[in-house]
């Protein structure tokens, strides 16, 4: 009985300690979307929670940002507000292919934590397209907000409830994964094998 215990603490412990914060997060998400886009900024995690998410949120934010600059380098003006979004993304999933090349389990968890965190930002961001209510850095006008001219450039911004719903529905299923990968990942047990010649 104890020694199953223990096993299966080895197996599930990372998504012992992830899964509040998923939680968390993923209501942070609906309420922010279904209600009023600000209560994204005044909604309060527990402890230790609310370091992770501190920390997190502002790593996150200085991806995005690097983004804009990584983007600009193309010289098109459309490219580098997506860019700040498309990073955002695309760099926790470059973690997530390293760790999986790699077979890091705990990583991979992790990676994914992040990356669906990621995808939640974006589809908070994207929902505030239309109403521009999210305070952003460096105090910029509401002409600045990345998510409003990526729909005005392609004339879909009566859509950006949609594209925000996708965006959070692909957060949710990337925090679903990281909760479960237990589940899919094998694990191998090393012996060391004393051949006496």
């Amino acid at each position: 009985m104890q020694e199953t215990l223990l096993t299966y603490l080895k197996t599930w412990w990372v998504t012992l300690i992830i899964l509040p914060f998923v939680l968390l997060s993923t209501h942070q998400v609906y309420v922010a979307l279904s209600t009023h886009i600000l209560l994204v900024n005044s909604y309060s995690y527990t402890f230790p929670y609310n370091i992770v998410y501190f920390l997190l949120f502002h790593f996150d934010l200085i991806v995005h940002e690097a983004g804009h600059g990584f983007f600009s380098i193309t010289g098109n003006r459309f490219w580098t507000i997506l860019g700040g979004s498309l990073y955002q993304v695309f760099f926790p999933a470059l973690l997530l292919g390293f760790c999986w090349y790699n077979r890091y389990r705990i990583g991979m968890q992790l990676s994914l934590v992040y990356l669906g965190f990621s995808w939640m930002s974006v589809a908070v961001y994207a929902g505030d397209a239309a109403g521009r209510q999210l305070p952003l850095i460096g105090n910029l006008g509401k002409e600045a907000h990345d998510w409003h001219n990526i729909f005005m450039h392609l004339n879909m911004l009566d859509k950006y409830a949609f594209f925000s719903a996708m965006f959070a529905v692909i957060g949710g299923i990337c925090y679903l994964l990281a909760v479960l990968l237990p589940l899919f990942v094998k694990h191998y047990e090393s012996h060391s094998i004393d051949l006496d010649l």
